[in-house]
């Protein structure tokens, strides 16, 4: 008598791992505080243990961790600022896949690390805050594809490397851009789009690197500028007559 094969029940099992992977894979995905605890906090901080980000922590609630604000997904901010908001002491809190980073400011916080590619993977964010630390590498391409930003001052670091053309992407929604102080250099890469103007600009701060190159008059056509300052690099040629159709006030 011929023993039957038994088919079906591999075929079952197959079938449900193939339907249950999809849905595993999506909720393991990496919300935005898991973002910040695995990839950059460590980023940041270097190689030795910094005092304000030791709040971020599962243990605290999310509202004392240093340096952050929030955002819900219905764009309603995270009240934090009251100690008696119910906010203020639920640590469960990190836990809500609604909730968003909307600001990261860590301006003097004796961070030694380096800039972290995931800043331009947080769909909320907008302002990055990291001036005068000792931030060292590279300004990350990856930043230039953040679909939220509109504020960055990493000045007084010790960033280094080539301005990615990719930070231009940012540039119909960029506010203010502060560079100053670090160790930059090359020449100062152009928008990908030639006529681009980057109409929301306000502030572009690029003084006291090592920027090379002929003067950069595309930000002539940054006709939003209020304030720029490309001082102490080491550009050459004429500067454009151009400049003066800028509306400048600093």
């Amino acid at each position: 008598m011929a023993i039957p094969r038994l088919y079906g029940p591999c075929i079952v099992v197959s079938l449900l791992v193939s339907l249950l992977t999809p849905a595993f894979a999506q909720s393991s995905s990496s919300s935005d505080v898991e973002l910040l605890l695995g990839k950059i906090k460590a980023s940041l901080q270097g190689d030795a243990e910094n005092i304000l980000l030791s709040s971020w922590n599962s243990t605290v609630p999310l509202c004392q961790w240093r340096g952050l604000k929030w955002v819900f997904s219905n764009e309603t901010p995270l009240s934090c600022s009251d100690v008696s908001s119910p906010h203020w002491a639920n640590a469960s809190l990190y836990r809500d896949p609604s909730l968003h980073l909307f600001s990261l400011q860590l301006p003097s916080a004796n961070l030694t690390g380096s800039l972290p590619r995931e800043l331009g993977e947080f769909s909320m964010l907008q302002s990055i805050y990291l001036g005068i630390n000792s931030l060292s590498g590279t300004v990350p391409l990856e930043l230039g594809y953040s679909t939220s930003l509109s504020d960055i001052d990493l000045s007084g670091n010790l960033v280094n490397g080539v301005l990615p053309p990719s930070i231009w992407n940012l540039c119909e929604r960029l506010v203010s851009l502060r560079l100053h102080g670090n160790s930059l250099f090359g020449s100062l890469p152009e928008p990908a789009l030639p006529n681009s103007s980057c109409g929301s600009l306000q502030v572009l701060d690029l003084g006291a690197n090592k920027f090379t190159g002929e003067f950069p008059e595309f930000i002539t056509r940054f006709l939003g500028l209020k304030e720029l300052d490309l001082s102490n690099n080491m550009f050459s040629g004429a500067i454009p007559q151009s400049l003066t159709s800028l509306d400048l006030e600093s």
